[in-house]
C-alpha cells in the first residue's frame, strides 16, 4: 500500500493499530548512499571499524523510502497474515520549524535507484515528513526562546544632522514623560502619535508611524524605560507598564501554539516511536478519528481508543525482521532517533533498548556459511524456498500493489519478500536446522529463465482465493485499489500476539512443527536471535545483546 503525505492522517491510526497487535514487523529502507571511503589497509577490518564507516555514512546520507511489511499470527488456523506499506520520506522540512537539514546524494546510489524507477519529484511532493527526536528537541528550543523575546532588533544609528528623527524622539519622549507624571491617574496605555512636524488639526486622525518611527519609538522605550514595554500597530506604537503575569501567559501562550505545530510536523516519526514502544503521548486522540469511524458498532470514543492502542504499544513489542540489517539500523537511528553513538559498543545497548528482538535474514540464511553464503539475497532466498509449503502465509486482501506486479527496490515490496523469506526460514529451521545443506543437494526447480520466486508462488495461491472469494473484499481486488478496511472493535487495539511461549500445548506442537515460527525463549531464538551478519568483517556477525557487543567469527567454508 503506497502511503502519501495526503493520504498520512487517514492510514496512520490503522497502521499504529496493526503495529500494536503484530507478532513481527519486516523493514526495508532505500538509501540516498551508502559510499564507504577507499581503504589502503591490508588487513579485514573490524566490526568496529566497519561500524564507524556505516557511521559515518548514515550521517551524510537520508533514508528516501520505507518498507513496512506488519505480519499478524492465525494460530487456530495456523496462517501469517502480511500488509505491507510503502513511504516515500520527504527530506523537506517546514519552514517554520527553524531545522535545517543537509540533502546529499551518493551519484552511484542514485544512479541505480532512477534505474529501477525512483522518482526524486515523488519523493519530495508527495512524500510523507518528518522531525527527529533530534531536531524536535532543538526545534523547541528555539520556540522557548522566539517566545520568551523579541527577536532582537540593531539600534538604529541617528546622525547628527538628521533633525527630523531627533525632534521626533524628543516629542516621544515628552509624551511619555507626561503621562508617567500623571501617576495613577493615567490610563493603562499610551499610543504614540505622529511626529510634532506634523500639522495635525484638530479632532483630525493623527497619520500613522512610518515603519523607521515605529522602530525608534521600541528602541527609545528598550534603552529608556525598562519599567515599560512596547507594541506595534498599524499606525501607531502603543506603550504600557510591564505587567510579569501577563508576560507569563503570552509566553506560555506562544510556546503552546509553536509546540503544537511542531507536533503537527512529526510526521512518519509517529510510525517510528510505534516501532520502538517509544512515547505517543502527545499524539492528538483526534488522530484516531479515521480508525473509530471505521469499527462497527464501537462502544468507545475516540479517546478511550486513542489510550487503548497508545498502551498496547507500550505492552506489545513485534521481533523486528531485516534482511543485511545493520546498516539499516544505523540508518534508523540517525534518521529518526539523533546522533550515533561513537562506539559499536555503545549503539549496541541503543539499539537494543529500542528493538528487544532482532532477526536479520542475511544471518539466518548463512549461519552455517554453507552454500547458502553465496545465495543469500533476497532474490536467492525466495527462489530457493519456494518449495517450502509451511508455515502457511496470506497477503491482505486489501493490499493489491504487490499482488501481480514485481517492484524490485522499492522499499515496500522488499519489506515483503524479507517478511516471507523469514517466515519460511524460521518455520522450516525450527522443523530441519540443516535446510540449506538439503536445498544444496536437491535439483534445481526451475530453470533460470523460468524460475518462480516464493512470492510469485504466494501471490499465484492468493489470486486463486481471491478468484472463488464471493465477498467485498473481492470486488475491491477486481477493482485494482486499495481501501480502508472496516475493523471490528475487538480488532482495534487487540491484545498483542507476540511470540512469546504461554504453555499452549497446541501451539507449541505447531511451532516444533515448524507449521508456526518458534515462540520466543526456545533455542532457535538463541541461535538466530539479535545476531547481524556483516560481511566483509574480521568476526562476520554482531550479536546484539543488553549492554555488551558479542561478536562471532565466520568461518568459510
Amino acid at each position: 500500500m503506497e502511503i502519501e503525505i495526503t493520504n498520512f492522517p487517514d492510514y496512520l491510526p490503522f497502521i499504529l493499530n496493526d503495529i500494536s497487535s503484530s507478532c513481527c514487523i519486516a523493514i526495508d529502507f532505500e538509501l540516498s548512499g551508502l559510499a564507504f571511503p577507499p581503504s589502503t589497509r591490508i588487513e579485514t577490518p573490524t566490526v568496529q571499524e566497519r561500524y564507524l564507516e556505516a557511521k559515518e555514512a548514515a550521517e551524510r546520507y537520508q533514508i528516501l523510502q520505507v518498507g513496512l511489511t506488519i505480519c499478524h499470527e492465525n494460530p487456530t488456523t495456523a496462517t501469517y497474515t502480511l500488509k505491507p506499506y510503502n513511504f516515500n520520506i520527504s527530506p523537506i522540512t517546514n519552514p517554520g520549524m527553524d531545522v535545517h537539514r543537509n540533502w546529499v546524494f551518493g551519484s552511484r546510489s542514485m544512479e541505480f535507484l532512477l534505474n529501477q524507477g525512483f522518482s526524486i519529484d515523488t519523493m519530495c511532493n508527495t512524500g510523507v515528513r518528518y522531525l527527529s527526536r533530534e531536531e524536535e528537541e532543538l526545534a523547541i528550543q528555539i520556540a522557548v526562546e522566539k517566545s520568551r523575546c523579541r527577536t532582537p532588533i540593531p539600534d538604529m544609528k541617528i546622525q547628527e544632522d538628521d533633525r527630523e528623527c531627533l525632534e521626533f524622539l524628543q516629542s516621544s519622549r515628552l509624551t511619555i514623560n507626561s503621562w508617567l507624571a500623571e501617576g495613577a491617574e493615567r490610563q493603562e496605555w499610551l499610543n504614540i502619535p505622529p511626529p510634532t512636524t506634523v500639522p495635525s488639526p484638530p479632532r483630525e486622525i493623527p497619520l500613522g508611524l512610518s515603519s523607521t518611527q515605529k522602530r525608534l519609538v521600541h528602541q527609545l522605550v528598550s534603552i529608556e524605560y525598562p519599567g515599560l514595554t512596547s507594541r506595534g500597530a498599524s499606525t501607531f506604537v502603543q506603550i504600557q507598564n510591564r505587567n510579569p503575569d501577563a508576560e507569563r501567559r503570552s509566553f506560555e501562550t506562544k510556546l503552546k501554539t509553536r509546540k503544537q505545530r511542531i507536533t503537527n510536523n512529526i510526521g512518519f516519526r509517529w510510525i517510528a516511536e510505534a516501532l520502538v514502544g517509544g512515547n505517543l503521548n502527545e499524539l492528538d486522540p483526534e488522530a484516531f478519528e479515521p480508525l473509530l469511524r471505521r469499527i462497527k458498532n464501537p462502544m468507545l470514543d475516540v479517546q478511550q481508543l486513542s489510550e487503548r492502542v497508545k498502551r498496547q504499544l507500550k505492552q506489545n513489542r513485534p521481533v523486528m525482521v531485516g534482511h543485511n540489517m545493520f546498516f539499516d539500523l544505523l540508518f534508523f537511528y540517525r534518521c529518526f532517533i539523533g546522533s550515533l553513538p561513537d562506539t559499536l559498543q555503545e549503539f549496541n545497548g541503543a539499539i537494543h533498548d529500542l528493538f528487544p528482538m532482532l532477526a536479520d535474514t542475511k544471518y539466518l540464511a548463512t549461519h552455517d556459511c554453507g552454500i547458502m553464503a553465496r545465495q543469500s539475497s533476497l532474490e536467492d532466498l525466495n527462489n530457493n524456498l519456494a518449495h517450502l509449503k509451511y508455515p502457511k502465509i496470506e497477503l491482505d486482501l486489501r493490499f493489491t500493489k504487490y499482488k501481480s506486479r514485481r517492484c524490485a527496490h522499492e522499499a515496500g515490496y522488499d519489506s515483503l519478500l524479507t517478511a516471507l523469506a523469514f517466515i519460511k526460514l524460521a518455520g522450516n529451521l525450527q522443523r530441519s536446522p540443516t535446510l540449506f545443506d538439503h536445498i544444496g543437494e536437491m535439483p534445481a526447480l526451475f530453470s533460470t529463465e523460468d524460475s518462480q520466486s516464493l512470492f510469485s508462488i504466494a501471490m499465484q495461491q492468493l489470486n486463486h482465493q481471491i478468484s472463488s472469494a464471493k465477498s467485498e473484499s473481492h470486488e475491491f481486488f477486481d477493482q485494482e485499489c486499495e481501501i480502508i478496511p472496516t475493523v471490528d472493535e475487538e480488532q482495534a487495539a487487540e491484545p498483542g500476539r507476540s511470540w512469546e511461549d504461554y504453555g499452549d500445548r497446541q501451539i507449541t506442537n505447531l511451532a516444533t512443527r515448524g507449521m508456526l515460527v518458534p515462540r520466543l525463549g526456545t533455542v532457535f531464538w538463541s541461535n538466530y536471535g539479535n545476531k547481524l551478519r556483516v560481511f566483509g568483517t574480521q568476526e562476520g556477525v554482531i550479536r546484539v545483546t543488553d549492554h555488551q557487543v558479542k561478536v562471532g567469527v565466520l568461518i568459510e567454508l
